[in-house]
């Protein structure tokens, strides 16, 4: 009875002795039961921004101002100041801006102006508060350019150019090398005013076959 008692007691001591163990395992820090938490790998990859911005498409749309251009034309609708002639040509009179080649090809700019006679002429002096009402332009005439808008236009290989006043002769025949060197920074001898004076332009559809230059008295 002694010897059952006695292994009785060492069976509940070392009960207590494994129970204490597993508590102890079981325990985190400060006795509270241990949590395993969800660590970043660092390996982990972020999304990165693209190193350039998104191709996109400006809106070319520009408002009209001193420096709006119209590129070569394709359509047949005449502005105010083209004249359609009996031969289908177009015609108006400006200040060409700009004469250049590109690829082969000729090209020129101009601005558009109204070349005004008579009373008309002297209504729109009265309105640009150049002269006073009952007052007349000086010979006759009167320039108008109100509108900024130049218009680009190609030039035909054999285009005809006519000047008035170039190096004191009237109606020359020019090519258009020669007629190109007005706008160049060293323009001819007798050539110098060229590119300041108003021009009339006929057109074939798009293309430029005939140029002359408007005397003015």
């Amino acid at each position: 009875m002694r010897d059952i008692r006695q292994r009785y007691v060492l069976l509940t001591v070392v009960a207590l002795a494994i129970a204490s163990t597993i508590a102890v395992v079981g325990c985190g820090p400060g006795g509270v039961p241990g949590t395993t938490a969800s660590v970043p790998s660092s390996n982990t990859s972020a999304s990165s921004s693209p190193t350039s911005a998104p191709t996109t498409t400006a809106d070319t749309t520009t408002a009209t101002s001193s420096t709006t251009t119209v590129p070569p034309t394709t359509t047949t609708e005449l502005s105010s100041a083209e004249t359609l002639l009996p031969n289908g040509h177009i015609r108006a009179m400006g200040y060409i801006q700009q004469v250049w080649d590109a690829g082969g090809v000729n090209y020129l700019r101009i601005d558009y102006a109204d070349m005004l006679t008579g009373a008309e002429a002297d209504a729109a002096a009265v309105e640009a508060g150049l002269i006073e009402p009952g007052e007349h332009v000086d010979n006759d005439y009167f320039i108008r350019n109100v509108n900024p808008l130049t218009r680009d236009f190609l030039v035909s290989p054999s285009v005809s150019i006519t000047t008035e006043t170039y190096d004191g002769v009237v109606q020359r025949i020019i090519t258009w090398e020669q007629f190109r060197s007005f706008w160049s920074p060293s323009p001819p001898t007798g050539a110098e005013h060229m590119h300041g004076m108003p021009w009339w332009i006929e057109r074939d559809g798009p293309q430029v076959v005939k140029i002359e230059e408007q005397f003015l008295p």
